[in-house]
């Protein structure tokens, strides 16, 4: 019997992304293509949203992260479907296809950055790029971040304790998961070991351009440095 593939695991894979940003949107199509999902049907692009203003959070890039990954899983549980939300700029490691889940997962980071990832109280994990949630989960969490979204929603209790909380300020969508998690211990979380899925060295939008990606011969040099930068982390 073949194996099972990673992606056989959701019912519905959406990449998310800026419309503007062609250049990450072919390069993740050549990503796709790589791993198998270049004509799937379940694969779809999500256009991000975008705001005009920060809204409550840090920044008008994290009001819009925090609501494209909130409209993705609200439209996975109303389907009533598992969902793997892929950010634009995700690349996969060689045979990421081939990862097993383990039976009664929930949810799946395929990239992140913690000291422990499984320190569930003490620790927080960074990464959004490549998240998986079970038919189980989607609900819940879609749920859990509308609640984040009302005046006078409950913060982390572990986040106030050590004083990282400021209500204010909304938390961006890789802290909303670390607090849902905190909220769902019954639920299991996946993290893959080694990562499957490491963030594409490029531009960001979430903050004012570099001279460095606004002047021709310098963009040209930056996008080459970039490419290197690419192929070393997919080596190492």
């Amino acid at each position: 019997m073949a194996s099972r593939m990673l992606w056989d695991n959701f019912d519905r894979i959406r990449i998310n992304g800026l419309v503007h940003r062609t250049d990450r949107r072919a390069e993740m199509a050549e990503e796709l293509n790589r791993v198998g999902l270049g004509s799937d049907r379940r694969v779809a692009f999500f256009d991000a949203l975008v705001f005009p203003d920060a809204g409550g959070f840090r920044g008008i890039g994290s009001n819009g992260n925090f609501h494209s990954h909130l409209t993705i899983l609200t439209q996975a549980a109303e389907a009533g479907d598992s969902v793997l939300i892929l950010e634009d700029d995700c690349d996969f490691a060689p045979g990421a296809e081939s990862y097993q889940l383990p039976d009664g997962w929930d949810i799946f980071y395929g990239g992140y950055d913690a000291s422990d990832p499984n320190d569930l109280v003490g620790g927080d994990v960074v990464g959004s790029h490549f998240m998986g949630f079970s038919k189980k989960a989607v609900p819940l969490v879609a749920a859990y971040l509308r609640s984040l979204l009302q005046p006078d929603y409950t913060p982390d209790a572990t986040a106030v304790a050590r004083g990282h909380f400021n209500p204010d300020i909304r938390p961006s969508i890789d802290g909303a998961y670390v607090w849902f998690r905190r909220a769902h211990p019954e639920l299991k979380t996946v993290f893959a070991v080694p990562e499957i899925g490491l963030q594409r060295p490029s531009r960001s939008d979430c903050t004012a351009p570099r001279r460095r990606d606004t002047l021709p011969v310098l963009r040209q040099f930056t996008s080459l440095g970039r490419m290197v930068k690419r192929r070393l982390k997919r080596l190492g």
